[in-house]
């Protein structure tokens, strides 16, 4: 879902052609993980059919006619319902996170401390099994970097867990008065 909710911020500040999109989006997702044209295409054709955008043609000289993209209004609703749809299995999804907090201003509050309530629980299982880990195997000849792994996992969580306290705390103290 979180390829969606990218394709579709493309279009909230303007109009865009495939191409400009997939080249932004795969910009934002980094040189690890791509959009390939078999699914940015059919969900804009989605999209569109869904009436969240709308494609105009571009006649160009000397070059390919193109498409351009547009959000509507319906489009961004849906963008928004996307952005704050949160099931409590995307806390394991490092995408999922990762764009939730890309988009956190956006976030509804209730949507940001299921993001961030999810996303601590989550590790704090994690730590919990990797100290279960470390200590049910006490003989470790045939995997000896696994207490070099494991201490490196626990270092990762732990700051992640650290951050995703801190964001909490400052959070909670950023909500609306009832």
């Amino acid at each position: 879902m979180y390829i969606d909710i990218l394709i579709l911020s493309q279009l909230m500040h303007s109009p865009k052609h495939g191409y400009e999109i997939k080249k932004n989006v795969a910009f934002l997702l980094g040189k690890s993980n791509t959009i390939n044209n078999n699914y940015l295409y059919p969900t804009l054709k989605r999209f569109e059919e869904m009436g969240a955008i709308t494609k105009q043609l571009e006649l160009q000289e000397n070059r390919p006619n193109r498409h351009i993209y547009s959000i509507t209004e319906t489009g961004k609703e849906f963008f928004y319902s996307l952005l704050n749809e949160f099931p409590p299995e995307f806390a394991r999804n490092q995408d999922e996170i990762f764009n939730r907090l890309a988009f956190f201003e956006l976030l509804e509050q209730e949507t940001r401390e299921q993001v961030i309530s999810g996303r601590i629980r989550y590790i704090e299982e994690n730590l919990a099994h990797i100290e279960g880990l470390v200590h049910s195997l006490e003989d470790n000849r045939f995997l000896p970097m696994s207490p070099i792994m494991h201490e490196y996992s626990k270092l990762q969580m732990k700051a992640e867990l650290d951050f995703f306290t801190r964001l909490k705390e400052r959070s909670e103290i950023c909500k609306d008065p009832e």
